[in-house]
């Protein structure tokens, strides 16, 4: 009986075999999701004066699209109302919250959180009110408005808050 080549030995093994950066690609998911499953998640302590903000109800949220932090073009209205009120209104000290989603690892969600916040503060600061007047604080997915683990609730969560303070327009 003939042997068979080695290179017919090295052809049925990697017919075999799944390809390799599928066999990488899952084996960093499974990682990626068992350290988000066992990490515990980060639950933030707001800075001391954070407490003296609180929400009006002629400022609205900004909602983000999924693991972006741009401001979509169906929040430009809001943007533009909560703009011109907070033109309006200039003894108002402004704090702008950043939050996210509870998917991904909390590093990552303050992180994101933080280019929200940030991003909400520009356009702002574009739209004339100004930046010495704004504080930025970032709770990632510390703080969300909704906890249940679906799509709906989700979008809630990634969202940018205003929140202000009559009086002193110092910011925290």
């Amino acid at each position: 009986m003939k042997r068979p080549s080695i290179r017919v030995l090295l052809v049925i093994t990697m017919l075999a075999l799944p390809p390799v950066h599928a066999f990488a690609a899952s084996r960093v998911q499974v990682a990626l999701e068992r350290a988000a499953a066992t990490q515990p998640r980060y639950v933030p302590k707001a800075p001391d004066a954070v407490g003296e903000f609180a929400a009006t109800p002629e400022l609205k949220p900004i909602h983000f699209a999924f693991d972006r932090a741009a401001v979509q073009r169906a929040e430009a209205r809001t943007l533009d109302a909560n703009a011109a009120w907070l033109r309006a209104n200039p003894d108002y000290a402004i704090l702008v919250a950043g939050h996210a989603d509870a998917r991904g690892t909390s590093t990552y969600n303050l992180a994101l959180a933080e280019r929200r916040a940030l991003t909400l503060r520009d356009a702002l600061v574009a739209r004339g009110v100004r930046d010495d007047r704004i504080s930025v604080v970032t709770y990632g997915e510390g703080m969300p408005s909704c906890r249940a683990a679906n799509e709906p609730c989700w979008s809630t969560n990634r969202t940018a808050v205003i929140l202000v303070r009559r009086g002193s327009t110092q910011t925290p």
